[in-house]
C-alpha cells in the first residue's frame, strides 16, 4: 500500500470511529425514580446534556439510510447501523426500546441512613408482558412501607432467638411475618420490603413468562438482604383459582399487590387470590397501590366492593400522586398518575 492510500485508510478509520463516537453520546439515559414519592424523574435526557435533540432523529434516520460505502469494512458499518438504530429505538416510546437496566432509590425509615439503591433489568416490551417494565404504584408503595410497617406486621416486634451472627442484627420472629407479593413484575415492591425488613419471609410471584427475569433482579440485589434470607421466587396465575389451604404454613399474614388491575377478568382473580392464601387471623393484612387512570377505574372500583363484601375491612388508605414514565400507548414521554393506596384486614376476626 502507498503512502497516499495508506493516509486515506487511516482517514476512514478515523472518521468511522468519530461517527461511532458520537452515536455512543447520543445514547439516552433510562428514567428512574428515586429520592422520595413525588420525585420527578430527574435522570432522564441524552448522556451529554449540552446536545439538543432538535434535529436528532433526522440526524440518526440519514445515518441508517446511507450505504456508507466510504467504510470499506463491513463489520464497521454494522456497527454503526446498529447503533443508530438502538438511538432511534430509544427515543420511540417503552415499547420500541431494548433490555434496559435501572436505578431505584428507596428512602429508609430514618432520613440520615442512605436510600437503597436497587438495580432493576427490564426486558424489551413484546406481546402484553407488561410485567417486565416497572410501574410507578411499585415505587410509591415501596417507599410507603416503613410507615405501615406497624399495621403490616403488628406482631413483629417479638424476636425469639438470634438469627445469624449478632452482629448482623438478624433474629428468628415467634411468629415470623409470611408476607406474598402478588404481580410482582420487576420485583421492586418485594425487593424494597426485603431490604427494609430483613426478617420477613417474602415471596415474590408472576406469570411464568415474568418470573425468569424477576428471579434475575432478587439474585442482582443479593447483597441487600441483611440476614442472607432472598426471597423466593414463584409462579402464580390467578386466574387459577387455589384449592381451600389445608396448612397454616401456606398461607401468609401480609399481601402486597401494586398496580394489579389491567383487564374486567382482574378484580375478581385478585380478590379471589387474597382471599384464598391470607391466614385467617386478626393481624392479617393486605396492601394494595392502585393507579386511578381513567380506563380502568371501574375495576379499582369493583375491587374495593369485593373486598367489602367478602368479609375485609379498610383499615388505612389515601390517594398521592407521581410521574410515571409512561405517556402515550407506545410508553413515550410521561404523565401525571394519581394512585390510591389502602391496607385491609379481616371484618370478623
Amino acid at each position: 500500500m502507498d503512502d497516499f492510500s495508506k493516509q486515506k485508510t487511516e482517514q476512514i478509520i478515523l472518521h468511522a470511529s468519530d461517527l461511532l463516537s458520537t452515536l455512543g453520546r447520543l445514547k439516552t439515559k433510562p428514567t428512574t425514580w428515586g429520592g422520595h414519592v413525588h420525585t420527578k424523574l430527574p435522570n432522564s435526557g441524552v448522556e451529554n446534556s449540552q446536545i439538543s435533540e432538535d434535529g436528532i432523529p433526522n440526524y440518526l434516520t440519514s445515518v441508517i439510510s446511507s450505504s456508507l460505502q466510504w467504510i470499506d469494512d463491513e463489520e464497521t458499518r454494522e456497527e454503526i447501523w446498529e447503533a443508530a438504530s438502538a438511538r432511534i429505538a430509544e427515543r420511540s416510546g417503552r415499547t420500541a426500546q431494548p433490555t434496559l437496566s435501572r436505578i431505584f432509590s428507596i428512602p429508609r425509615p430514618s432520613s440520615s441512613e442512605d436510600p437503597i439503591q436497587i438495580s432493576l433489568r427490564e426486558p424489551s416490551l413484546t406481546a402484553d408482558n407488561l410485567g417486565h417494565k416497572t410501574w410507578l404504584a411499585s415505587y410509591l408503595l415501596a417507599c410507603r412501607l416503613p410507615s405501615l410497617k406497624s399495621l403490616l406486621s403488628p406482631l413483629s416486634d417479638a424476636p425469639a432467638k438470634s438469627y445469624k451472627a449478632s452482629t448482623i442484627g438478624c433474629h428468628i420472629l415467634a411468629d415470623p411475618v409470611r408476607v406474598l407479593e402478588l404481580g410482582s413484575g420487576t420485583g421492586l415492591l418485594g425487593i424494597a420490603a426485603a431490604s427494609l425488613f430483613p426478617t420477613w419471609q417474602l415471596r415474590l410471584t408472576d406469570l411464568e413468562a415474568i418470573v425468569p427475569n424477576l428471579e434475575a433482579n432478587v439474585d442482582a440485589n443479593r447483597a441487600l438482604f441483611k440476614c442472607d434470607n432472598p426471597p423466593e421466587v414463584d409462579e402464580l396465575d390467578w386466574s387459577l383459582t387455589p384449592a381451600p389451604l389445608a396448612k397454616a404454613y401456606e398461607s401468609y399474614n401480609t399481601i402486597l399487590a401494586s398496580d394489579p388491575l389491567y383487564s374486567p377478568s382482574h378484580p375478581e382473580w385478585l380478590f379471589n387470590t387474597i382471599h384464598s392464601y391470607l391466614l385467617q387471623h386478626h393481624t392479617s393484612r393486605v396492601a394494595v397501590e392502585l393507579p386511578l387512570r381513567n380506563a380502568y377505574r371501574p375495576e379499582v372500583e369493583e375491587f374495593k366492593t369485593r373486598m367489602v363484601d367478602g368479609d375485609f375491612s379498610l383499615l388505612d388508605s389515601g390517594e398521592e400522586t407521581g410521574t410515571e414514565d409512561w405517556g402515550d400507548d407506545t410508553g413515550h414521554g410521561s404523565r401525571e398518575v394519581e394512585c390510591w393506596w389502602g391496607v385491609w384486614g379481616w371484618s370478623s376476626l
